[in-house]
């Protein structure tokens, strides 16, 4: 006969062997509890409890020592027991599969395992197991493993110059793009409280084979959860929703409150905001996160020089980053330069054009952009891309193409020239795309 032990037991499923002695008992595997998952459960599969699964004085307890001395599954529901109460047991090693249940179960479970992992190995890149690795400006990156440290001394965290951003991919679909992503290189994914994907941006990192700490993850706390005890329950549901143990890198989503639809005209969230909150609430709740080891690094998004000076002012952690719409017809040169100074990291969005406006095509049919990529047989995309690390700024391009997702990794095969740099520099013309072109300068 077999046995199949759970919990804090071993499996075991016995079998005879050509080659075993008739005296002994054949040698068992063992698989780990956590391995299998519970069985489809039918009346006459045979079952076996062990004596004191449940603590006395709890309130399963009485229910318990009712319906633990059945042999079969019929047995137990007729003495009170719910398939819910099976599956909960099982997984506790309160219940056994005894017989021939028990090697069927194995078997159905390693076979649905093995082609798990033929599925996961099929995502997985050639270059999973390899490290990031730190460069000392975005331009001299060579693969998307590559980025700059944030921070100093050997276990600052490596930020990818180039990453998959995640914006307008919805719910329930930004799994597969974000598969595809990581299957091309990309080690960074950006996404957001806002974006309400961060359960699929988790899902694909789990299904991708790569290691976690091969791997960045950034997400945003949305602006209608300024406050620090509010900031907190947001990273506490977005770790939750990444069904990861940290977030490598956590932003400030935007530097006021949550006005306009769906909110009440006039009306505005949290209700409690000042322009204060962000310094005094929403901040050092991310510098707590930090020390708690939930956050490695914080930054913001979508701030001004004013915002920066400001919050440098009060804070105990600087921020580390600020990602900003930064593009050919909106180059923000004087914030550029600031946060280099200050050793604060700009990340670009919108380096394509923002999806907000529909400007990629607009911007892939710029003269020098066209005239760069027939220069260095390159596409408008990837002068763009490149454009923007020659400047000093990272980037999170995002598609749903598979074959765009991948061209948009192809940027450090070539350089552009200076004066490529300065023909497209000269397309700027202050045109914001996002947030409806409004400055985040004009918030308080």
């Amino acid at each position: 006969s077999s046995v199949l032990r759970v919990g804090s037991r071993r499996w075991y499923c016995c079998a005879l062997s050509a080659f075993a002695s008739p005296l002994a008992m054949p040698a068992a595997p063992a698989v780990s509890a956590a391995a299998l998952p519970a069985p489809k459960w039918e009346d006459g599969m045979r079952i076996k409890y062990v004596a004191e699964g449940k603590k006395k004085g709890t309130l399963s307890y009485d229910r318990y020592e009712k319906y633990r001395h059945a042999k079969t599954v019929a047995e137990a529901i007729q003495l009170g027991a719910k398939k819910s109460d099976l599956n909960w047991d099982f997984g506790r090693g309160f219940v056994s599969l005894v017989g021939g249940a028990a090697t069927k179960h194995l078997a159905a479970a390693s076979k649905d395992q093995s082609a798990a992992k033929r599925q996961k190995t099929a995502h997985t890149p050639a270059d999973a197991a390899q490290p990031l690795n730190a460069v000392s400006t975005p331009a001299a990156a060579k693969t998307l493993r590559d980025g700059v440290a944030l921070g100093k001394g050997k276990g600052a965290p490596v930020l990818p110059v180039a990453g998959f951003g995640t914006y307008k991919l919805k719910k329930g679909e930004a799994k597969t793009p974000v598969l595809e992503a990581l299957k091309a290189g990309y080690r960074l994914i950006d996404t957001a409280q806002v974006y309400e994907n961060e359960a699929d941006v988790g899902a694909a990192i789990r299904d991708s084979g790569v290691p976690r700490e091969n791997l960045f993850i950034e997400t945003k706390v949305w602006r209608s959860s300024h406050g620090y005890e509010r900031t907190m329950k947001a990273a506490k549901q977005s770790l939750k929703r990444l069904g990861t143990d940290y977030i490598d890198l956590y932003l400030i989503h935007w530097p006021g409150a949550k006005t306009g639809w769906p909110l009440a005209k006039g009306t505005i969230c949290p209700p409690d905001w000042t322009p204060a909150l962000r310094d005094t609430g929403t901040w050092r709740a991310m510098e707590d996160l930090v020390d708690q080891g939930k956050v490695k690094a914080i930054g913001v998004a979508n701030y001004s020089v004013r915002h920066l000076k400001q919050l440098m002012k009060v804070c105990r952690i600087k921020p580390m980053v600020n990602q900003v719409e930064f593009h050919p017809r909106l180059v923000q040169s004087e914030l550029l330069e600031f946060c280099k100074k200050n050793g604060i990291v700009l990340q670009a969005y919108a380096s394509l054009g923002s999806s907000d406006a529909g400007q990629a095509a607009t911007f892939f049919a710029l003269p020098p952009v066209r005239a760069a990529a027939e220069a260095h047989k390159a596409t408008p995309a990837q002068v763009l891309l490149r454009w923007a690390l020659e400047k000093g700024a990272l980037v999170v391009p995002k598609s749903c193409n598979p074959e765009r997702i991948r061209e948009n990794a192809k940027i450090f095969s070539f350089s552009l020239t200076k004066k490529e740099v300065a023909a497209i520099d000269a397309v700027h013309d202050g045109g914001r795309l996002a947030w409806k072109g409004l400055d985040p300068d004009s918030v308080e």
